[in-house]
């Protein structure tokens, strides 16, 4: 009695961010996104288009792998670069994901800032590092280098879900996912987006 309440039984806290109770599912109670989640919450038909649109876009990747952590700073994108050139120095068709949208560091730290995106018939054309290394970040997207992103929760989901399901991956060994410090809508997001494949 009076101490701090349990955690949720779930890591998502009952988050139902691209479900059909998006907005209005028990976990959505205090949620600052509530009323924006609710008025964008998919129908049944379009959440099972999205699943099958993730299960093709991700069955060509044999490992995924998130980094992160609560804190900021700690080498979070280092990790990843390090990774992501280590194992394609190795051989392996290595995919790096940056879900940093506010703050995308891993063009910077792969050497491809200035780069952009290339649309075709199968999706995004990520970002080659190296023939086997290609990078996929919100970074490519933005008009310039220092222009920033600010949004909500549902905006950010949505661009990663996009990034799951539009982004031409080709077969992967690796997928690594560099995320932002904390716990927050885009590690649920992704976590969710990447159990659904």
């Amino acid at each position: 009695p009076g101490g701090p309440p349990p955690p949720p039984s779930d890591p998502a806290g009952g988050c139902a961010s691209g479900t059909t109770l998006q907005g209005s599912a028990p976990g959505c109670e205090g949620c600052p996104s509530k009323e924006q989640c609710k008025s964008t919450a998919p129908d049944a038909r379009t959440v099972g288009k999205n699943r099958a649109d993730l299960e093709s876009s991700t069955s060509q990747i044999k490992h995924k792998v998130l980094v992160l952590s609560g804190k900021g700073g700690v080498g979070k994108s280092t990790v990843s670069a390090s990774l992501a050139f280590h194992l394609s120095s190795l051989g392996y068709s290595v995919g790096v994901l940056d879900v940093d949208i506010c703050g995308p560091s891993l063009p910077l730290m792969l050497g491809c800032v200035g780069r952009q995106v290339h649309h075709s018939n199968s999706g995004w054309s990520p970002v080659y590092v190296r023939p086997n290394l290609a990078v996929m970040s919100t970074a490519f997207l933005l008009p310039g280098e220092d222009d920033a992103v600010v949004w909500r929760g549902p905006r950010k989901n949505g661009l990663i879900r996009q990034f799951l399901t539009d982004t031409d991956w080709g077969d992967l060994d690796f997928l690594i996912v560099d995320t932002p410090p904390g716990t927050s809508d885009e590690h649920i997001s992704t976590v969710q987006h990447l159990r659904a494949g």
